[in-house]
């Protein structure tokens, strides 16, 4: 018998392979839970159902009808949603006085207004007595808490989407709901193509106390523990960062002569 045996597990953003949604989906199905994956590519999703046989279900989490259709064909396909994780990201890299509309609108889209979306979806299928309860995880990041240069709408989303799982975790107790936060530190995800060159995670491993970056089993098996009955924890961020929160992160000008260091500058 696995730890999640029995639990319909519904993962958002799992559509790339590497990345933590995946990650956590993978993890869950170990522990045999009945794992439905979305989010907006179709290929990559279905590519991980083959593999694992969870379910691909694809949807853009910046919708909230479409979000809502998602919750549905869960409910109506496997009876209930007892976990569900929106691991949906997007980045921003951008000295504050040069962010664009662009860029902030995304960063709201996608972390703010579809992290709100997915709990409002899921909430409703998760209260008793037309559900069981269950455990909602929005994967934020240590920025949300800590500084870090050029970051600052990315910082502000994640800031506002802790606040929102708070909020869910104070109302929805009564339901059985628990409500959580994984915040991060620099992880090694497909969202890091192009900015993952020699002499960056030097850079940021030398903040960590416990002497290294995040991985996503790191995340995954955190993921773990909070959707478990074992957890006993609402409205509560788990800095899955080796200690990175007691001291900082790099400034821009330690990052580029660790890179330079490392003979790419």
């Amino acid at each position: 018998m696995g730890r999640l045996d029995g639990k319909v597990a519904l993962i958002m953003g799992a559509t790339r392979a590497g990345n933590m949604g995946q990650a956590i989906a993978q993890r869950f199905i170990e522990e045999r839970a009945t794992v439905v994956v979305s989010g907006r590519g179709r290929e990559g999703l279905d590519a991980f159902a083959a593999e694992t046989g969870a379910t691909a279900i694809p949807c853009d989490v910046r919708r909230r009808a479409g979000i809502e259709a998602l919750a549905d064909q869960v409910v109506e396909r496997h009876g209930f949603i007892d976990i569900a994780v929106n691991a949906a990201a997007t980045g921003s890299l951008a000295p504050f006085e040069e962010e664009t509309e662009q860029q902030v609108d995304e960063m709201l889209s996608i972390i703010f207004k579809g992290g709100l979306f997915f709990m409002q979806a899921v909430v409703g299928r998760m209260k008793r007595p037309i559900g069981r309860g269950g455990s909602i995880i929005n994967i934020s990041s240590a920025v949300a808490d800590i500084m870090s240069d050029d970051h600052c709408s990315y910082m502000g989303a994640k800031a506002g989407l802790n606040q929102m799982t708070r909020f869910v975790a104070h109302d929805y107790g009564k339901h059985g709901i628990r409500a959580n936060i994984l915040s991060p530190g620099l992880t090694l995800t497909p969202m890091l193509d192009g900015y993952n060159v020699p002499g960056l995670v030097e850079a940021y491993a030398k903040e960590y106390p416990l002497g290294r970056i995040t991985t996503i089993e790191d995340i995954a098996n955190t993921a773990l523990f909070v959707a478990s009955d074992e957890c006993f924890m609402t409205g509560q961020t788990f800095h899955v960062t080796g200690g990175l929160t007691l001291r900082r992160n790099p400034t821009s000008e330690e990052i580029m002569a660790s890179i330079a260091a490392a003979g790419v500058a």
